[in-house]
């Protein structure tokens, strides 16, 4: 990683935002995984079909495809201070995917140096547990870049 850990890679302004992509919990499984949502239905039904995923409609014209995998593969095409932008690599380029990652910084979640980008590697999902003094268990998904 970059000395500064919140470097950013000068953004090509034609990359335009097909779908937005969070870590996401199956509450009945308990598993990991990621949801997609984006306005696109085929980027949708494109992403659920190869991850063995559901598609849902959403409100205002956007759709929810749910993929019950906690590694992705991709290619990140740039970073920002809180913004990872990627593509899916398991099928012929479906779109550009944002992935937020605030409050954590670039450098909890990108672990490869930004100048080796676009860089393949896998999007995976943290899953970290802590237990408050109170007892309660406070549960955060953080992704993680890694390079493959």
């Amino acid at each position: 990683m970059s000395d500064r850990p919140n470097a950013v890679v000068a953004e090509d302004s034609r990359v335009r935002d097909d779908g937005c992509l969070s870590p996401w919990a199956d509450a009945t499984a308990d598993a990991p995984g990621w949801q997609l949502t984006t306005r696109s239905r085929r980027l949708a039904v494109a992403m659920a079909t190869v991850s063995g995923g559901t598609v849902h409609s959403h409100e205002q014209g956007e759709w929810h495809a749910r993929i019950p995998q906690a590694v992705l593969t991709v290619v990140v095409i740039s970073v920002s201070a809180d913004t990872l932008r990627c593509c899916p690599s398991t099928q012929p380029p479906l779109g550009v995917l944002a992935l937020g990652f605030a409050p954590w910084p670039a450098a909890a979640v990108l672990t490869c140096a930004v100048t080796a980008l676009p860089a393949y590697g896998r999007l995976s999902v943290r899953d970290v547990r802590v237990t408050t003094r109170m007892g309660r268990t406070v549960r955060y998904l953080i992704p993680a870049f890694t390079t493959t």
